[in-house]
């Protein structure tokens, strides 16, 4: 999506649960809990499969024009919060804007734009809720963290050494005080702790793909194809390949798939600690129509015969797809595991704050 503008814009929706009051746990639903040797609870559910959902969310906002150049008109976003009054944020990358929109969907305010000055991005490349209903958007090339109020602008910035160029931005604020961000570097990956200063006050060690003593090769991993260009190379991302899908909750504790695991697995651990609690949820495979993958498939050959390169292994492009395609948390506590649907549709597992099940929710399609 970098590049020219698109004229297709993203919409936002907010929703609402359908009989959400009088949800209680299906009885089609069983889960067994036990203690692994480690300490660590394991939560195994195994639902029927033609049970439907028991909540729909339905659209009662959508913001966002077909036509026009208006604040409205999204190009790139790379962030979106809610405030605590209705009130929604979006952070377009591609304008290097920040836009505030009341409960109506009605813009409220534009703050930023390209340039190196206060409250200007050059790369701002994520969005934060922050203490006070403030807003932090990252900026690596500018190399800071700046803070706005959501009606009156630019607060702060404090300089921000992050080098995560051109990337979407993953770290998250937790507990109002400290800001989590990982790092990588070859095998060996980090947890980068700062205070609200951007001060780092802790650096933890994060689980590996590999021995961290092993050298970095990228020729060998498993979830990109690699092709020599010139003097260097590009490493270019299989589709439907099972990536790892991380959460900070607001308590510190991270939950996380394992990259490469095609199956319903979640676990819960504390940066630096040990894993608390493993979720696993039994569910068919989801297969990607065969058209599907032909179409993606199709479409890299289109690019490789523009390259002038010769044929990947298109046995690697996996046929099911990851069990596990999101993970967030409302601010009621509840987590939602956003899971593939094989119709229409988006469907989520919703769990409470200590993991008994709560129902299955769907998002109709629109229209």
């Amino acid at each position: 999506m970098h590049g020219e503008k698109r004229r297709a814009l993203l919409a936002v929706a907010w929703v609402t649960l359908t009989g959400c009051a009088a949800a209680a746990p299906q009885p089609d639903w069983t889960t067994v809990r036990d203690t692994l040797p480690s300490g660590t609870v394991r939560v195994t559910n195994v639902p029927r499969t033609d049970v439907s959902p028991t909540w729909t969310l339905v659209e009662e906002l959508r913001v966002g024009t077909v036509e026009g150049a208006g604040p409205d008109a999204f190009a790139y976003l790379k962030g979106l919060v809610v405030l605590e009054d209705g009130r929604f944020a979006v952070l377009d990358s591609q304008a290097q804007e920040l836009r505030v929109f009341g409960p109506d969907g009605a813009h409220v305010a534009t703050h930023g734009r390209k340039g190196e000055g206060p409250g200007e991005f050059v790369d701002a490349n994520g969005l934060m809720l922050g203490p006070r209903g403030h807003l932090w958007v990252p900026d690596a090339r500018n190399g800071r963290m700046s803070v706005f109020d959501p009606e009156d602008g630019f607060v702060e910035s404090f300089p921000f050494g992050d080098a995560n160029f051109n990337s979407l931005w993953n770290g998250a604020i937790v507990a109002g005080s400290r800001i989590y961000r990982p790092s990588n570097r070859g095998n060996r990956r980090l947890l980068r702790v700062y205070d609200l200063a951007m001060t780092q006050v802790d650096s933890l060690p994060l689980p590996s793909d590999g021995p961290e003593d092993e050298e970095f090769d990228p020729e060998s991993q498993p979830g990109a194809f690699y092709q020599e260009m010139g003097g260097g190379y590009m490493a270019y991302s299989i589709p439907f390949y099972p990536g790892e899908v991380s959460y900070f909750d607001t308590r510190g504790a991270v939950w996380s798939t394992r990259k490469g695991d095609p199956e319903y697995r979640i676990k819960r651990w504390q940066p630096g600690g040990d894993t608390t609690l493993v979720v696993e949820t039994r569910r068919p495979p989801v297969p990607v129509p065969a058209v599907e993958r032909d179409s993606v498939i199709d479409m890299m050959r289109q690019m490789l015969s523009n390259m002038g390169v010769g044929e990947w292994d298109w046995s690697r492009v996996p046929g099911i797809r990851p069990a596990v395609e999101d993970i967030f948390e409302t601010a009621e506590g509840n987590l939602w595991i956003r899971t593939p649907s094989s119709g229409d549709g988006v469907l989520f597992d919703v769990y409470a704050r200590d993991v008994p099940y709560v129902v299955r929710a769907r998002i109709a399609p629109a229209g």
